[in-house]
């Protein structure tokens, strides 16, 4: 079933004003160095131009803020446009946090206060959140393991494992997992799931991630399943896909609207230094193979209209669907990239539950 639901963005700050973006679309990846057409005969520069082949030719535009946005949300973009690109507020500190996050972390400890404990499972370093009260009864012989966005885990590990441990009452595993994705990155996720399998039964174990860690996610089901493991009892791609990579048409569109950046229209596990396996593997994009696809455990999809990731993890979803995966995929409206990190919007809460209740209504239950 696929489900739509509002929006999301980034930091919790206040931004005052409207903001417009000027958008220039780009071509296909393999026309890129390619020059534009004049404008169709009788056309005007103003005018869309098609190829042929389909490949649009667009001018210029400014892109307003959507008005079906919370003024939160709004704020949170903005702040997120006008910052993604100044060293100042992406340069890691001392402590590998970065500025541009500390807003959002601040919000999170006064809203969801947890327990966090720096410690190892299965030889692996990892931070173990915990509600102050400890986890809810019917949560005692169940778990999480939550993996950060790529190059930031001081920050993401926490943005993204904090608001569910204190709402859901769960306990979450966010593992600092290191690169390459293979084998090192799933290698460390497989000693972790099976440390966790001597505690837990593994219908009672859900792995979720965001952005890279979404990705990982994705290809930790499949390298489970290489290595005859029992498959965990649910599961979420956040931010991200299957497909190992972001191609589609909002691979065009998400860069320049959701941080201010014009992307070159795909980036994948070919052009991934830090994959370490061939990009045609299908472990490294599962979707690549039905026969691994069609064993993933019920699965949870969030993106935004104004995520880079959205086109493939909307196919990702059209794919665990046609292969009979329950697959539950929500695209919030004007949400960027890892939008709802930011809990200050009332889009972000909106997504808290729906991870939260995923969780709960599929760990147990006998797929």
């Amino acid at each position: 079933m696929t489900h739509r639901a509002p929006t999301f963005a980034g930091p919790g700050i206040c931004v005052l004003g409207l903001a417009v973006l000027t958008l220039i679309s780009a071509a296909p990846a393999f026309a890129q160095d390619a020059a534009p057409p004049p404008p169709a005969a009788g056309g005007h520069a103003n005018e869309i131009v098609v190829d042929p082949d389909g490949t649009l030719h667009i001018p210029a535009q400014t892109i307003p803020m959507s008005s079906l946005i919370s003024p939160e949300l709004k704020a949170s973009l903005i702040f997120y446009l006008t910052h993604f690109k100044d060293p100042k507020y992406n340069t890691p500190g001392p402590d590998g946090s970065k500025l541009i996050h500390k807003a959002e972390r601040d919000a999170q400890d006064a809203l969801y206060p947890v327990n966090k404990d720096d410690t190892t499972v299965g030889g692996v370093h990892v931070i173990v959140f915990t509600p102050k009260g400890g986890t809810s009864a019917k949560n005692r012989h169940r778990v999480l393991i939550e993996l950060h966005s790529a190059e930031c885990w001081i920050d993401c590990a926490t943005l993204g494992s904090q608001p569910i441990a204190y709402l859901g009452k769960f306990k979450v595993v966010a593992i600092d997992y290191q690169e390459p994705q293979f084998p090192t990155a799933v290698g460390q996720v497989e000693s972790v799931y099976r440390t966790l399998l001597k505690t837990y039964k593994p219908r009672n174990i859900g792995i979720y991630g965001c952005s890279r860690g979404g990705v990982l996610v994705s290809r930790s089901l499949a390298w489970l399943q290489k290595q005859n493991l029992p498959r965990p009892g649910a599961a979420g791609v956040l931010c991200a896909s299957a497909d190992g990579g972001a191609k589609g048409d909002s691979t065009y569109t998400g860069g320049a609207l959701g941080n201010g950046v014009i992307t070159k229209g795909f980036v994948g596990p070919q052009v991934d230094k830090y994959l370490g396996l061939d990009p045609n593997d299908p472990l490294a994009a599962p979707i690549n193979s039905p026969a691994i696809l069609s064993k993933f455990p019920p699965t949870l999809m969030i993106t935004g209209t104004r995520g880079v990731e959205m086109s493939t993890a909307v196919f990702t979803h059209e794919r665990l669907v046609q292969l009979g995966v329950d697959s539950e995929l929500h695209v919030f409206e004007g949400g960027r990239h890892s939008f709802w990190y930011d809990p200050v919007p009332p889009e972000s809460k909106q997504v808290y539950d729906i991870i939260v209740k995923y969780f709960d209504r599929h760990l147990g239950a006998r797929n």
